[in-house]
């Protein structure tokens, strides 16, 4: 499975120590250059040390044909050009308008907290609410409804097994 990753969803992970679940849901994790250029920006700490440098993210050339939209930053706009371009399996956003923007051009979309429910149900992370409050306590906005609706979801899941 072939996905694209902005920029937030790679610090949200980092912070809480579940990074290293992308590589293991996914076959091919692909950053625009935008995102890179924004990691970097992100200064010399050992955590952006660790984004810019992971070897299993691969970076690709911003697509030419990107257009800006004034609601959407850089990396969310490459992100979603990339996304497009390469015709990904995923796109993994957080920003509610670069969602938006994903969806209406027929992207599969999923955020941080899609990863983390998607890592929950195959075993890679065994406590997905005390990874939610990680996420939360790292300053992380969520909506207590998504927090919830999340945990509903993990919960009818537990059930089914």
């Amino acid at each position: 499975m072939k996905v694209v990753v902005n920029t937030s969803p790679l610090i949200a992970l980092e912070r809480i120590g579940c990074l290293a679940v992308l590589p293991k849901l996914y076959d091919t994790v692909i950053r625009p250059q935008s995102v890179l250029e924004e990691l970097k920006a992100g200064g010399s700490q050992v955590a952006v040390k660790e984004l810019v440098n992971a070897n299993w993210i691969l970076t690709a050339d911003d697509p030419e044909e990107m257009v800006l939209r004034k609601e959407l930053g850089d990396g969310e706009t490459a992100a979603i050009a990339l996304a497009v371009k390469l015709q990904a399996d995923l796109i993994i956003l957080d920003d509610l308008a670069a969602r938006h923007v994903a969806a209406e051009l027929d992207l599969n979309v999923t955020g941080t907290l899609g990863i983390l429910l998607a890592a929950w149900k195959k075993g890679y992370l065994k406590d997905i609410k005390g990874a939610v409050e990680d996420l939360k306590s790292s300053g992380f906005h969520l909506s207590d409804a998504l927090v919830s609706s999340l945990l509903n979801k993990a919960g009818e899941q537990t059930q089914q097994r």
